[in-house]
């Protein structure tokens, strides 16, 4: 083993030194200097994204309401021209029955990790008009529109007034039942078409 080791020495100190002459006959030191100096910008790097992002350890504090169950977290982001008491009683029960979908999802292996946004604005009849971004993947999309949208799309807002229209924004994560499943960051990386 020993030899083994003495002997592999010269082979890597050859290969070096046979780079460098490669380097040093074909190469402008100019060019190595300009080489190592430059770094891709971050947007050649990673490409603008608008996808819904999560970090773990985001806190409540930024939702008016948040509510959490053991497949997934709702979070009340805004509500504009309706009782807080409302907003929040919606809000429980989009995450009930993100909870009962979820389960059932679970059970048959299509539970993922997911995220999204959803805006919601009533219309004339109450029935809101829905703006969605999701977290990226085809499962995601699916987890989200048969667990949170269809929930939310099924909901009736109070109907407008002279004021307007009343709406909602919730922020939403979850994933299997053995995943950490946190409130989502407030807003980083959703563009959902700006606030309501």
């Amino acid at each position: 083993m020993i030899a083994a080791r003495g002997s592999a020495r010269p082979r890597v100190a050859s290969a070096r030194s046979a780079l460098s002459r490669f380097v040093s006959l074909h190469v402008a030191p100019a060019s190595v200097v300009a080489l190592l100096g430059c770094s891709p910008s971050p947007r050649d790097v990673v490409p603008e994204s608008r996808d819904v992002r999560v970090t773990p350890d985001a806190g409540d504090d930024a939702y008016v309401h948040v509510a959490r169950r053991a497949h997934g977290v709702v979070a009340l982001a805004e509500a504009r021209r309706m009782a807080d008491d409302d907003a929040r009683a919606i809000v429980e029960r989009i995450a009930d029955e993100l909870e009962r979908c979820a389960t059932g999802l679970e059970a048959q292996g299509l539970l993922v990790e997911g995220a999204a946004r959803v805006v919601a604005v009533a219309g004339p009849n109450g029935t809101p008009a829905l703006s969605v971004r999701l977290a990226p993947g085809d499962a995601v999309a699916h987890n989200a529109l048969v667990c949170l949208v269809a929930p939310v799309r099924a909901t009736t807002l109070p109907p407008p007034t002279s004021d307007g229209a009343p709406g909602l924004a919730i922020e939403a994560t979850w994933g299997p039942a053995r995943a950490s499943i946190s409130a989502p960051d407030p807003g980083a990386g959703v563009d959902a078409g700006g606030p309501l």
